[in-house]
């Protein structure tokens, strides 16, 4: 049991990672005596394949949960000996063992775990300069198949404004869609999973009638409420700039190191006092995929996997996300 403490502090870290709709689809099993932990998927709450047929978004919610791991280990006083998808048990992503480093030393982005936050309300215009974007691009990737591209100016921005207003339209106009995004949302402003209302950027005309109304058939309104939050990703989400994560490896492994890049992405842009949102509906929605090369400048063979907006918040409060305790998780 010697490694036991050390486990459950790791894991303290590793639920922090982010993950769509908060729905935090991981769960762990410990090995104390030997000081191993085993990531595995939760396809409980995972999307339905109808929504998500490639796992993809599963998958880089565990990366990320992984990433938050291999950064926090080393302020606790261990590296980890990484194994991935070691095929031992079904769902098992990566087989995680500690191993005693000669002192301790935080990694950079070890600050971070704790401050980072997705904001979906409004940013500064012109608060992303180049040194922001030269710092991400510099960002150790876990292979040659991903890659990063930014939007930070005109004509792509505009051109990502219409296309992200197409996409909004036709994302909340798909009933499974709807329903996913229903089965996650709350009005608990504490909620230990989930995204609460307050969270979502949405008008005060939409959640008020959530309050009104919700007593006289809850499960109508919270997917008119969902409706709305899929209607955002198109209006109101106007941003310094975007950056979009792709892959040439568009299988579990290859979203997989996504992921881990998604925790790297979102820390450091934390670190420099930029907020950021993932924007899911232009990367479920397959048939978009050619419109966002474009105006990106990818290349044909690469799949949008991440889509992000980013800047510095209007207003730096912004309700924080709950998290599941780890006991929840083991």
């Amino acid at each position: 049991m010697a490694f036991e403490r050390i486990l459950r502090r790791l894991l303290d870290y590793g639920v922090l990672a982010p993950s769509l709709y908060n729905s935090q689809p991981w769960k762990f099993s410990l090995n104390p005596g030997q000081g191993v932990v085993e990531v595995y998927a939760d396809e409980t709450r995972a999307r339905p394949k109808a929504v998500d047929p490639k796992s993809r978004d599963l998958y880089l919610s565990l990366g990320a949960c992984v990433e938050h791991l291999a950064l926090a280990a080393p302020a606790l006083g261990y590296e980890l000996k990484e194994s991935f998808f070691p095929q031992k048990a079904p769902g098992l992503a990566a087989r995680l063992e500690l191993k005693a480093l000669a002192e301790t030393m935080p990694e950079p982005l070890f600050s971070a775990l704790l401050t980072r936050q997705t904001h979906a309300g409004k940013y500064k215009a012109g608060s992303v300069q180049e040194i922001h974007l030269d710092r991400l691009r510099h960002l150790p990737f876990f292979s040659g198949r991903e890659k990063i591209y930014f939007a930070a100016g005109e004509p792509a921005l505009s051109n990502l404004t219409l296309l992200l207003h197409d996409v909004s339209h036709e994302g909340s106009g798909d009933a499974a869609l709807v329903e996913e995004g229903a089965r996650w949302l709350t009005p608990k402003a504490e909620a230990a999973e989930g995204v609460p209302l307050d969270a979502l950027g949405l008008p005060i005309s939409v959640k008020t009638r959530f309050s009104l109304l919700r007593y006289f058939g809850y499960g109508r309104e919270i997917k008119e409420v969902s409706r709305q939050a899929l209607l955002r990703q198109g209006h109101g989400i106007e941003a310094p700039a975007f950056l979009l994560v792709t892959t040439t490896d568009p299988a579990p492994e290859g979203y997989f190191k996504c992921g881990r890049a998604f925790a790297q992405l979102a820390l450091t842009l934390s670190e420099l006092e930029l907020g950021s949102q993932a924007l899911h509906l232009p990367i479920t929605l397959a048939s978009r995929h050619s419109e966002l090369r474009g105006i990106f400048g990818a290349g044909e063979s690469e799949e949008p996997v991440l889509l992000l907006r980013f800047g510095q918040p209007l207003d730096k409060k912004w309700p924080k996300t709950s998290r599941r305790p780890v006991e929840q998780c083991i």
